[in-house]
């Protein structure tokens, strides 16, 4: 696969409220980890899910344990699976399975859908200070819209972080997804809150307390179908990752 790297913020300049680098998987298969094979213990510690197992649980390593499940708005939207009844499906990026979420977002404009996990069970705070971000590949389906935020809900936007009294404005960046399998790197850094809500509003994320992972689609009168696989978090120098 020949996919040239493209920095989000260099298409869109001064208008970009965050940045991520899109590249292409790694060569000779899945791109866990940033690059390196289970037989580097940096890569396998960094797997967060790469669906192979076929189970509803991240993997469970660097004490991680969490689950998947997908959420809708309450005005009509639809979502396929639904609720915590969510594992991978055959159709991975170079593997045998990944998430997949699809469905059709009502004519409001509040309308959304995702999908996602939390990194414990039960559900707490995880340290992610040892990693710089996350990578993951996606692709939509051929119907699908394109527009995409992939979020991580953390203790300032969580409610179960006990802070937040305006929840859910999590820290993340919008992109497009395409309809080839293409890897991206988002660090924490670049994530940001969307404009305008939220309470309480931090200058940066807390990657000391973070809650889970969600990518999410909002639109109006669209339908939608996006896989997602090889999450991974960024940081392992002896993987090759900066």
């Amino acid at each position: 696969m020949s996919i040239r790297t493209i920095l989000l913020c260099g298409a869109l300049g001064a208008a970009c409220a965050a940045c991520a680098q899109f590249k292409p998987p790694a060569e000779g298969g899945s791109s866990s980890g940033g690059g390196g094979g289970d037989g580097d213990p940096c890569a396998r510690r960094a797997q967060i899910e790469d669906g192979e197992d076929g189970d509803d649980q991240v993997l469970t390593r660097g004490g991680r344990g969490g689950y998947l499940y997908t959420f809708a708005d309450e005005k009509g939207s639809s979502i396929s699976p639904q609720g915590d009844d969510v594992k991978p499906v055959p159709g991975g990026a170079d593997s045998g399975y990944a998430l997949h979420m699809k469905g059709h977002l009502t004519d409001n404009e509040e309308a959304y859908a995702g999908i996602g996990f939390s990194f414990k069970e039960p559900k707490k705070a995880y340290d992610a200070t040892q990693w710089r971000g996350v990578s993951f590949v996606a692709r939509r389906g051929e119907h699908s819209v394109g527009n995409l935020r992939v979020k991580l809900p953390d203790a300032n936007t969580d409610p179960d972080g006990k802070v937040c009294t305006d929840c859910f404005n999590d820290f993340g960046i919008s992109f497009q997804v395409g309809p080839e399998w293409t890897r991206y790197e988002v660090a924490f850094d670049d994530l940001k809150q969307e404009a305008d809500w939220g309470k309480p509003r931090p200058d940066k994320l807390d990657p000391a307390h973070l809650y889970g992972l969600q990518w999410q689609v909002s639109a109006r009168n669209v339908d939608y179908d996006f896989w997602i696989d090889d999450v991974a978090f960024l940081g392992c120098p002896e993987a090759g990752q900066k």
